[in-house]
């Protein structure tokens, strides 16, 4: 859900994003609040994570939390779940909140970002030249949708089974799906 506070500068919106509880997005002078993930959200973002650090470890990548932001122009400034920087992190400022040259970030799906996730930043993170793979999944069920940088726009591939592993080319990586989603129980 959008919700306009008021229009803001983006000197106004970093002000006021660093002063606030939660995180909250900016798109074209508009503040949209993150809310807090359900259990099975959580859960996938950590598994995730977790699994990523694992398989990154002697890669010279770093793996950030929810809590990075991600400077897509001027005006959009959002937090995906997870973003992955391979090589030295470039960041918008000394307080190292906003990261400028993420490799792949990381979004798990809610009711209410289905469509941001889907469509919104499908074209937002294809427009950072560093981002070179999109990774989505799903909180209801397991799937994923990874988009990966081709010459000529993204690469789509999809990923339905527990036993499929998603390779993750620009990590020089593959993350196994039943790894993310281990323990998880799905309502019917």
């Amino acid at each position: 859900m959008v919700t306009n506070i008021r229009h803001m500068t983006v000197e106004e919106y970093l002000a006021f994003d660093e002063a606030s509880e939660t995180t909250n997005e900016y798109i074209d002078g508009v503040i949209i609040p993150m809310p807090g993930g359900t259990g099975n959200h959580n859960a996938i973002v950590a598994y995730t994570i977790g699994t990523l650090t694992s398989l990154l470890d002697i890669r010279d990548c770093l793996v950030y939390a929810s809590q990075m932001r991600i400077r897509i122009d001027e005006t959009k400034y959002v937090y995906p779940d997870a973003s992955v920087v391979c090589g030295t992190p470039d960041f918008e400022d000394e307080n190292e909140v906003t990261l400028l040259n993420p490799t792949a970030v990381i979004e798990v799906t809610s009711p209410s970002s289905l469509a941001r996730d889907h469509v919104s930043k499908v074209e937002f993170y294809g427009a950072v030249p560093s981002i070179q793979c999109y990774l989505i999944l799903d909180q209801e069920r397991a799937f994923a949708e990874c988009y990966t940088r081709a010459e000529d726009g993204w690469r789509l591939r999809q990923y339905a089974s527990p036993d499929d592993v998603i390779p993750l080319e620009p990590l020089a990586c593959s993350l196994p799906l039943a790894q993310v989603y281990r323990g998880i129980v799905f309502a019917d």
